[in-house]
């Protein structure tokens, strides 16, 4: 059985006003990992609606695309609301792919924040892996993208 990605529009408790971030089954990722593991509920936001530095917005559309098959990667997904960057709290997705699927088979929340080649990770054992199919998983990265006017080099 397959997940559904999808985009919507969210004012957690940490952010001034409403931004997109994505939902898992119609359930914005905010929501979503803390109803799994109540220690995953921090002052975090989505990682993919803009940081502070584009280096930093590259590395996390980039991890996310990162999809051949046989890849594996993590892909930041939350980041701290005070911040918006990569070396405060970021709750990651160990992300890979098949011919068909793309999985998020664990989430964590980084250790070592200096880089993100091998970092420390604390996983969530009590989060479920999730299953997107390839072709919908790519529309709705290509939606946000556009959606947030987000340019990337390979463009």
């Amino acid at each position: 059985m397959s997940n559904l990605l999808s985009i919507t529009s969210h004012k957690s408790k940490y952010s001034s006003g409403f931004y997109s971030t994505f939902a898992i089954d119609g359930i914005p990722l905010e929501v979503w990992l803390p109803r799994h593991n109540r220690e995953a509920e921090l002052h975090l936001v989505a990682a993919h609606s803009g940081l502070h530095s584009d280096d930093d917005t590259y590395l996390v559309w980039d991890r996310i695309y990162s999809t051949a098959p046989g890849w594996k990667t993590l892909v930041p997904l939350l980041v701290c609301s005070d911040d918006l960057d990569l070396t405060c709290t970021v709750i990651v997705a160990e992300q890979h792919a098949d011919e068909h699927n793309v999985h998020w088979s664990r989430f964590g929340l980084m250790k070592d924040l200096v880089t993100l080649q091998s970092p420390a990770v604390d996983w969530y054992d009590s989060i479920p892996g999730l299953t997107f199919e390839r072709l919908q998983f790519q529309s709705v990265l290509d939606t946000f993208r556009k959606q947030e006017n987000i340019k990337m080099h390979w463009d």
